[in-house]
């Protein structure tokens, strides 16, 4: 199978046309071939004027700062010297008039994953292309800042930019584009005016079919599971103050709010990523302390790329008794697990010894979610678990957390998408400031409420 098969697809200038496609239907290679990254086969791209391409997994320097990111390669100079004050001066013009707020001089690898995305569209604007290509910009995003997002977008398109957005948030293609283009499987296979689409027809267009059903939540017997007291954490990715809550057996806690306040500190704390003071503990009742951990950012933290499907589903179990015999690995039990996470979770690659870098960012995070619930885990912290994927890719995470919960697991899910909390929480808080300020109940969950409370209103 072709990753583009004969794809015709017009961006007009001053247009946002939006691309949505299942994951490995050939959306991000289809963008990088328009970008120069890849050449095709046969056909051309013909662009009036320069390409930029904001990727779906950041391309930044970490240890540089802002500013450095946004001008590399063409910063301002006084003599043989760069001049600093010029370069912040320039990215916080830049920033301010795309409504994009950002200190020029923090340290990018310091960031959270959403101020890094503003970092990633900064240094594509700043080179004022004629076609802009965006692959997945709002998956770490806030609404707010979604909002935001793509007021910036329409300035842009409004000066004449050609805007072109990948991305599986169906409402946003409804909401903010002139025209939705559908690809599966490699090809074209439909096209809708973007006022006038239903996102039901356009997933159904994705898919070539319905969506998968959601597995139904199951009474369950409260007990205690995991206990966070006093927890306070001071890090790069933010700060948590006086954190106590617990996540019972078969319960989904789900965490909410605009990120930056304190979720990541929160997650790094549990996975023994950053210094805390307070208490972390699992006390269930029959022993099992197996926890399974759905970071952030699969590449960064969850995957290594260049290794095969297999070793990334033996990576963290390496010392677990089912995958270990003696000093050695029991490769049959690898084999077994990681041929059950390419089954139940469709992921599509050629075989086990695929390298990961090969496959599309929704197979990769099917593999990082399909890991972390092998095990029967009693806790499971899900951060982010559907960023990046399709709407049916979403929809089977979702029945596999809800599945988890079911059989007893008390599952942690931090997502900055209200909708998926929604959908999935037994309870709610809301984080701001590093602080919990707000609690509902899932079933009775008021989305105006939480939405006031991610500005730090209710608090509890």
């Amino acid at each position: 199978m072709l990753a583009v098969d004969d794809v015709s697809l017009e961006v007009h200038a001053g247009e946002i046309h939006g691309l949505v496609g299942e994951n490995g239907a050939g959306k991000s290679t289809l963008a990088n071939i328009a970008f120069g990254t890849l050449r095709p086969d046969a056909g051309s791209v013909v662009a009036a004027g320069t390409v930029g391409l904001v990727h779906q997994h950041f391309e930044l320097a970490g240890r540089l700062t802002v500013w450095e990111n946004v001008l590399l390669g063409r910063e301002p100079r006084k003599g043989w010297l760069l001049d600093v004050t010029a370069g912040r001066e320039r990215v916080r013009r830049l920033a301010e008039s795309n409504g994009l707020a950002i200190d020029p001089d923090a340290v990018v690898e310091e960031l959270p994953v959403a101020v890094q995305q503003r970092v990633e569209l900064l240094r594509e604007l700043e080179r004022n292309p004629a076609v802009l290509l965006l692959d997945e910009p709002t998956a770490a995003l806030a609404p707010a800042e979604i909002d935001t997002l793509f007021k910036a977008l329409r300035d842009l398109a409004q000066r004449g930019t050609a805007i072109l957005i990948i991305t599986h948030k169906l409402q946003e293609v409804v909401t903010y584009c002139a025209r939705v283009t559908v690809m599966r499987h490699g090809r074209v296979v439909a096209q809708y005016q973007g006022a006038g689409a239903r996102t039901e027809e356009i997933a159904r267009a994705m898919i070539g079919g319905d969506l998968p059903p959601i597995a139904q939540r199951r009474a369950t017997v409260p007990q205690p599971c995991v206990r966070i007291e006093d927890l306070t954490v001071n890090a790069n990715a933010g700060s948590v103050r006086n954190l106590t809550f617990e996540v019972r057996v078969g319960e989904i806690v789900g965490i909410a709010g605009v990120e930056g306040n304190g979720q990541t500190a929160l997650a790094d704390a549990i996975a023994g990523a950053a210094w805390y003071t307070g208490r972390i503990s699992i006390e269930r009742a029959d022993g099992n302390r197996r926890i399974g951990i759905i970071p952030q950012d699969r590449l960064r933290e969850g995957l290594v790329p260049a290794w095969s499907i297999l070793d990334n589903v033996i990576l963290g179990r390496q010392h677990s008794a089912r995958v270990r015999r003696g000093v050695q690995l029991n490769r049959t039990s690898a084999y077994e697990d990681a041929r059950a996470v390419t089954r139940q979770f469709d992921v599509r690659a050629p075989s086990l010894q695929t390298p990961v870098a090969a496959l599309s960012g929704g197979n990769q995070q099917k593999i990082v979610v399909g890991r972390a619930l092998l095990d029967e885990p009693a806790f499971v912290l899900a951060y982010q678990p559907t960023r990046g994927i399709d709407v049916g890719a979403a929809a089977l995470v979702h029945s596999r957390l809800i599945e988890a919960r079911n059989a007893g697991s008390a599952i942690l899910l931090i997502s900055f998408d209200l909708d998926e909390i929604l959908a999935l929480a037994d309870r709610i808080f809301v984080m701001y400031r590093g602080r919990i300020v707000d609690e509902e109940s899932g079933a009775a969950a008021d989305r105006d409420r939480i939405a006031r409370a991610f500005t730090g209103g209710n608090a509890v």
